[in-house]
């Protein structure tokens, strides 16, 4: 890979590989986000040195000196990318406004000239062609564990919490950190009322199968090899399964929602968006996709830490009037109001979050 001072490999990351990146020439500044710790870290790379990026980790490349040639190498020869540009095009604004507590005008206006994927950036001008090809797919990143004696074969998930928004928006958790003998899988129980969201996020070591216990589920994900979102409406004992490290999200479309989640890793890791958008420099962005970076900066300020279930409390909402800077505040509704409710219009069919 070759570029020049004014570009970035833009922010991205590989569902399905590890990426070892060598410096040839030049000197690089390589920046990746840990899913487990939620830190940003930056590293200053010269010839000869070389940064390795787990697989499906938040990460991106900016040349330090005029010029920049690097080796890249992946753990798959048809290795897969998602690549940021698409992750915030393809993501709904309302889908932000409601994770997140952003207005849905102003995030709709601030990514407006993303308009397709970037790879390397500034968008302008266009000199790269879409990808065709085919895509390898690595089944699992199972942690290996040994246990010894008589295995503890029993757990209350309600002894586990994840994350808590409230007592009606729970994430529990079960794995082998509570039953050591169940190496090679883990499970999560989901709770969810109407107005809240599983907010949008990606597991670098598992894929993900959602089972809906009560309730009715709208459970949206992007295909990073289609650049395509594909929205399921999901009813008791229907099943998505999500790809290791694609992005997706889960909404509520009954009063209450109850899932139970599997995972195909004992130590699934979770890279949240909140995070994603949070650590990632607004000048990152800027350079990347051509965006206002004190616009960017100003539309995510809502977002303070790691969210996990939207939006954060207080819940101050916008109205999102599409295609217009008009913009209505309104408070969290009252207990004997009536909720706001949100339309999204999705291949040609409009529901109500």
């Amino acid at each position: 890979m070759t570029f020049i001072l004014q570009n970035i490999r833009e922010p991205h990351w590989h569902p399905n590989a590890w990426e070892l990146d060598v410096v040839i020439s030049g000197e690089a500044q390589i920046s990746i986000v840990d899913p487990d710790t939620n830190k940003l870290h930056t590293y200053i790379a010269k010839p000869g040195q070389v940064v390795f990026i787990p697989m499906a980790w938040w990460h991106w490349i900016l040349p330090k000196s005029e010029k920049l040639h690097m080796h890249l190498f992946f753990n798959n020869d048809l290795f897969e990318s998602a690549e940021g540009s698409n992750m915030l095009r393809l993501t709904p604004p309302e889908v932000f406004q409601l994770a997140y507590g952003v207005d849905a005008n102003k995030i709709a206006s601030a990514l407006n000239p993303i308009k397709e994927s970037v790879v390397i950036g500034p968008p302008i001008p266009l000199t790269h062609q879409p990808l065709n090809r085919n895509t390898g797919f690595v089944p699992d990143n199972t942690n290996i564990k040994k246990t010894s004696g008589t295995p503890n074969l029993f757990f209350d998930s309600k002894n586990s919490i994840f994350h808590q928004r409230d007592p009606e928006n729970v994430l529990y958790e079960i794995t082998s950190t509570q039953i050591p003998a169940m190496v090679g899988g883990a499970f999560a129980d989901l709770y969810l009322t109407k107005g809240h969201i599983r907010e949008p996020h990606w597991h670098p070591n598992a894929w993900e199968l959602d089972v809906i216990v009560s309730g009715e589920a709208q459970i949206s994900l992007i295909d990073p090899d289609t650049n395509k979102l594909h929205t399921y409406m999901v009813k008791p004992g229907q099943v998505v399964f999500i790809p290791m490290a694609w992005w997706h999200w889960i909404i509520p479309k009954s009063e209450k929602l109850h899932l139970h989640l599997f995972f195909n890793n004992d130590q699934r890791e979770t890279a949240e968006g909140s995070d994603t958008l949070r650590l990632t420099p607004p000048e990152v962005f800027q350079l990347a996709y051509g965006v206002d970076a004190t616009k960017i900066a100003d539309v995510l300020t809502p977002i303070k830490e790691s969210v996990v279930i939207g939006p954060p409390h207080p819940i101050t909402r916008q109205t999102y009037t599409p295609n217009t800077s008009r913009v209505k505040p309104e408070e969290a509704p009252k207990q004997n109001q009536k909720k706001e409710e949100i339309a999204i219009n999705i291949n040609g069919k409009n529901f109500k979050l």
